[in-house]
């Protein structure tokens, strides 16, 4: 499986206390945000355990953070509910105008967002973009190629020819990735990754708050937290942990998400790809970029919905090598709407011991 990993920047990130997390889903499970959390104006019918996905979305759209609308008082708690930042009104305000615009226009689908007129900045955008020559190439619809593109089996058997074979890759049980982590902004961390088949991964940080660890046990996944200690992990983040603990992801693409398609071509990094979509089981749309020239997967764009838009997120794979009779990327790039890191492996190893006892959560 190819791997990225939002670890450094969960390190790094704000010290939040997590020690609810293990049961956020259950005590929000059938509530709306009204009934959940106080003071809740506009999106008061939206399921609560929506509530934080759509503030991510509307943050990112305007490339913003929390305290943009919120305040924090003198011990780091976050008082959501207080109306002390009149862009909080603002925002109530711009988000019935959307809702509005949607129903009345649109029959209540998400064609209008927050990113639509903002674009990532706090003052929207009015002013078409100058032409650049230097842009790369847009997405070109399968319909509008020059020749007929591939099936979508045969883009996923000929990576996993270029990949070393079916035959090689179910050979190996277990892989071992030590390197680096790098953030947009900040020093190189070091890592190790552990994984083993069918759906066991551990990823440990050494970062200057200590060395933390994410963890995927089948159904069980956890953070070890430098500062906060152990955690279970739940909604997006454990489904994303998940995915990446599938071993033999790379050999089921098309078993994982049924509704793969051939949309069409685009350049990346130079090259052009043949791109499928697909929605995953979570509805979650899926897109992935192969290199038209020798098969491999160059990238993966994942759109995860929020009940006023989607968040993208999109790693980049580079610098494949042979590791035994198999081929994996050892130049792993992250980019979401928040940040971005870059994970460069000094030596990767396969078939390596690994003891089931590093996977299992410990007794809290």
């Amino acid at each position: 499986m190819i791997r990225i990993f939002l670890f450094a920047a969960t390190l790094m990130g704000a010290g939040v206390a997590v020690s609810a997390q293990d049961d956020y889903e259950k005590r929000v499970a059938g509530k709306t945000a009204a009934e959940f959390n106080k003071n809740i104006q506009v999106l008061k019918d939206l399921p609560a355990i929506d509530l934080v996905p759509t503030m991510e979305f509307m943050a990112a759209s305007l490339g913003v953070g929390c305290e943009y609308c919120h305040v924090s008082d003198n011990t780091g708690r976050w008082p959501m509910e207080k109306d002390d930042k009149p862009t909080k009104a603002i925002a109530r305000r711009m988000i019935a105008m959307v809702q509005q615009l949607n129903a009345e226009q649109f029959k209540r689908a998400n064609a209008v967002t927050c990113a639509t007129c903002h674009r990532g900045a706090q003052r929207r955008t009015t002013t078409p973009p100058l032409f650049d020559p230097s842009a790369p190439p847009q997405l070109v619809p399968a319909s509008a190629a020059e020749k007929p593109l591939p099936q979508v089996a045969a883009v996923l058997d000929r990576f996993v020819a270029a990949i070393g074979g079916r035959a090689a890759n179910e050979a190996v049980r277990s892989r071992r990735f030590v390197g680096t982590i790098v953030p947009a902004a900040g020093a190189a961390l070091d890592f190790e990754v552990l994984e083993a088949a069918p759906d066991k991964l551990r990823v440990t940080v050494k970062s200057p708050r200590g060395t933390g660890a994410q963890v995927v046990d089948g159904d069980a996944v956890w953070t070890l937290d430098p500062q906060f200690g152990v955690h279970g992990e739940t909604g997006r983040e454990a489904q994303r942990l998940r995915r990446l603990a599938a071993f033999d992801r790379n050999l089921k693409l098309g078993e994982l998400d049924p509704s793969l398609a051939v949309l069409g071509t685009q350049v990346v990094g130079g090259r052009t790809t043949i791109v499928l979509e697909g929605t995953l089981p979570n509805r979650q749309i899926e897109r992935l970029f192969f290199d038209a020239e020798n098969g491999l997967l160059v990238r993966r764009l994942v759109l995860t919905p929020t009940p006023l838009g989607s968040i993208p997120e999109q790693t980049d794979y580079e610098d494949y090598r042979a590791v035994a009779s198999i081929k994996l990327p050892f130049l792993v790039r992250r980019t979401t709407t928040t940040f971005s890191n870059t994970q460069r492996y000094n030596s990767i190893e396969v078939n390596v011991p690994a003891d089931p006892a590093q996977f299992r959560k410990p007794a809290l």
